[in-house]
């Protein structure tokens, strides 16, 4: 993002039309190079984006969610240890789109006091009571609290917000001094993104509404006093049963199709893959 810029998707900079997905235009900045798909209403989009089939009917979201739970702890924990390189003892974690907590759960494991923010009720519900966090429904981009918080993940959302630019201001505001941002996003210069073009999984609008490339994501940040300080690619399993689903919703209909997913899917769906990292990051960034 230029400096130039004083907000990502209404800057006055020419956009032209780079890919037309699910009834949507998907955008590039001729000057940053970002790519997005404006979205109205915010209320109204994450109502019907992340509203309980996102996590349980398959398509651009989980077949089932909860299903997933031992990996996303593990995840939690993982990244986690990523942390303890630049905070020399665990302190107050915000997890942004946390859904059930899970991930959080990997962070308290290892010491944190964990707080979170979910759009859907039933996730932020569950993750209250089975895990006793304080998980608040709505969007980063409303979320108000008197806390500062040493940590804000965001896992796998950077790519989610409606006013990104709103997003990461109240991120900085959230932190305190010296505070880390932890993001997971997908690269879309990736090689893979490149080769598979339209048909990248990513590109699913209107649920992902923002596609960075490493240098893109890296600039906006730090138009917004961050500054990088470590970056990598992560350790990812997904459940078989995940992959299929997603396999199913971007490739084309065919004779018996749904059968064989479906044979697939119940015979094998509990196996766990790991997510090769060739078209997802994982960046820390530290308050400025």
């Amino acid at each position: 993002m230029k400096k130039t810029c004083n907000s990502i998707t209404d800057c006055p900079e020419e956009k032209e039309i780079v890919i037309k997905k699910n009834g949507h235009e998907i955008l590039e900045c001729k000057a940053c190079g970002h790519r997005f798909c404006r979205i109205e209403n915010n209320e109204t989009h994450l109502k019907n984006v992340y509203s309980d089939s996102y996590f349980f009917e398959g398509k651009d979201g989980y077949p089932n969610y909860l299903e997933e739970k031992k990996i996303l702890i593990k995840h939690g924990t993982r990244y986690a240890n990523v942390m303890s390189k630049h905070i020399d003892k665990p302190g107050i974690i915000l997890d942004v789109g946390c859904a059930a907590g899970f991930i959080l759960k990997g962070f308290e494991q290892q010491g944190w006091t964990c707080y979170g923010i979910e759009p859907n009720k039933t996730m932020a519900e569950y993750g209250n009571k089975e895990f006793g966090f304080d998980i608040q429904i709505g969007s980063l981009e409303s979320f108000e609290t008197d806390k500062k918080f040493d940590l804000i993940t965001l896992i796998q959302v950077i790519g989610h917000f409606q006013d990104i630019d709103k997003a990461i201001k109240n991120t900085h505001n959230l932190l305190a001094p010296g505070g880390f941002v932890l993001v997971e996003s997908w690269n879309r210069n990736s090689m893979i993104a490149k080769l598979i073009g339209k048909h990248w999984h990513e590109y699913s609008p209107p649920s992902v509404i923002h596609w960075f490339s490493d240098k893109t994501i890296t600039e906006l940040f730090e138009f917004y006093g961050f500054k990088l300080v470590n970056k990598g690619l992560p350790i990812k399993q997904i459940a078989l049963k995940h992959a299929i689903s997603l396999i199913n919703n971007i490739t084309p209909n065919f004779v018996l199709k749904q059968k064989f997913i479906n044979f697939i899917s119940k015979s094998l769906g509990k196996l766990k893959l790991i997510y090769p990292p060739v078209d997802i990051k994982w960046y820390v960034f530290q308050k400025r």
